[in-house]
C-alpha cells in the first residue's frame, strides 16, 4: 500500500490517544492538563476514540500514571517509581522528557494517581460516551523487586471496581499475558465486572500465546520503530539502559503483516496497531499491508497515536 492511500483513509479509522494524546496540546504526556485541554475542545475530543496510558506502582502500592518505571527522564530526581511513596512523588515536579527540554516551554505538572484519572473520566462520562479507556500494565508479573505483584493487581481490580459507571469503557492492555490472565481471575473471584483485555505484541512469538487466551477482546501489533533515541552521556543510567533495550528489541520487531492482522480479526473481531505517530510510522505500516486488505478490514482496525487529530487531518496538510 502507498502511504498516500493510507493517509487518505485515516479520517475513517478509529484512533486511540496514546499517553492521553499529549501531542494535541502544549502539555507533557500523561498530565492532567492534557486531558483537561482535550475535554474542553469539542474538535480535539471528537478526534479521539479513546485514551491510552500506562500505570506504574509506587512503594506503597499506589498505581500512578507514568510511561516508564523510573522518573529520571521526566524529573530532576532519579530512581524507580517503586522506591518512592505516592506522597513523595506528588511533591516532585514532573515535566517534558529531557530530550525535549530545550524545545519545550518550562511547564511542570504533578503526577496523577490512577484513582484521580478514573475519577476525572467518571465525572466527564457524558462527554466520554463510549470512548475506550486503556490501562497498560508494563511490568512482568513474577519478576522480583520493584515489579508488578499479585497484590498490585488486586489493588488495580479494587480501584476499577470503584467506578461502575465507566467499567464498560475500560480495557486492560499489557505485553505480559499473565497480567491479563491474573487481573481477570481476581475480578472473577471477587465477583467484579471483568475488564476487557488487549494483548500487545511486537514480535511474532507472543501471538502464539494468544490461543490460550480466548477471552481477549483484541490483539494489538506494534509498528517497528526505525528512529529510536540514541545513547547520550547526559542521560541517566536508567534512561540509557531503556534506550539500549528498545534499540535491541526493535531489531526483532516483525509483527505487522496481513496474516497477523487477519488472525486477530478472525479470532477476536478486531486488531490494534501501535503507534502511528509520524510519516515514518505510516511508511513502515504501509510496506506490509495492501490497500485492498486495509479497505476491506478498516472497520476492524484501531490505531493508537500521540495525536489523533493529526492523523484525522493529515490528508489536507499532506496535499499542501
Amino acid at each position: 500500500m502507498k502511504k498516500t492511500e493510507l493517509i487518505s483513509e485515516l479520517k475513517n479509522t478509529k484512533i486511540i490517544a496514546h499517553r492521553l494524546g499529549y501531542q494535541m496540546t502544549e502539555y507533557p504526556e500523561n498530565s492532567f492538563e492534557v486531558l483537561d485541554t482535550i475535554f474542553k475542545s469539542k474538535k480535539l475530543l471528537n478526534s479521539c476514540d479513546g485514551f491510552e496510558f500506562d500505570i506504574v506502582f509506587t512503594k506503597d502500592h499506589k498505581p500512578v500514571v507514568l510511561h516508564d518505571k523510573f522518573i529520571d527522564d521526566v524529573t530532576e530526581e532519579h530512581g524507580l517509581v517503586a522506591n518512592y511513596t505516592l506522597a513523595e512523588l506528588i511533591n516532585m515536579n514532573f515535566s517534558f522528557r529531557h530530550i525535549y527540554k530545550d524545545k519545550k516551554k518550562n511547564i511542570t505538572y504533578k503526577i496523577m494517581s490512577l484513582e484521580a484519572l478514573l475519577s476525572f473520566f467518571n465525572d466527564k462520562r457524558k462527554l466520554l460516551g463510549s470512548k475506550e479507556i486503556k490501562i497498560e500494565t508494563k511490568d512482568y508479573l513474577f519478576t522480583r523487586r520493584n515489579s508488578l505483584s499479585v497484590r498490585n493487581l488486586r489493588i488495580l481490580a479494587d480501584i476499577i471496581h470503584k467506578y461502575p459507571k465507566i467499567k464498560k469503557n475500560i480495557t486492560h492492555l499489557s505485553y505480559w499475558p499473565l497480567n491479563l490472565i491474573l487481573l481477570r481471575r481476581i475480578q472473577l473471584r471477587r465477583g467484579y465486572f471483568v475488564t476487557k483485555s488487549d494483548y500487545l505484541c511486537d514480535i511474532k512469538l507472543p501471538i502464539f500465546f494468544s490461543r490460550f487466551m480466548p477471552f481477549l477482546e483484541r490483539i494489538s501489533l506494534r509498528i517497528k520503530d526505525n528512529d529510536l533515541r540514541k545513547i547520550d552521556k547526559n542521560n541517566s543510567k536508567l534512561v540509557n539502559k531503556k534506550i539500549k533495550f528498545d534499540r535491541f528489541w526493535m531489531k526483532y520487531s516483525n509483527v505487522i503483516s496481513e496474516k497477523n492482522m487477519k488472525y486477530s480479526i478472525d479470532k477476536f473481531g478486531s486488531v490494534g496497531i501501535y503507534t502511528l505517530n509520524r510519516i515514518k510510522d505510516i511508511e513502515e505500516f504501509s510496506k506490509h499491508i495492501s490497500y485492498e486488505f486495509f479497505k476491506d478490514n478498516i472497520k476492524y482496525i484501531t490505531f493508537t497515536a500521540n495525536s489523533p487529530i493529526y492523523l484525522k487531518t493529515l490528508e489536507k496538510t499532506h496535499r499542501k
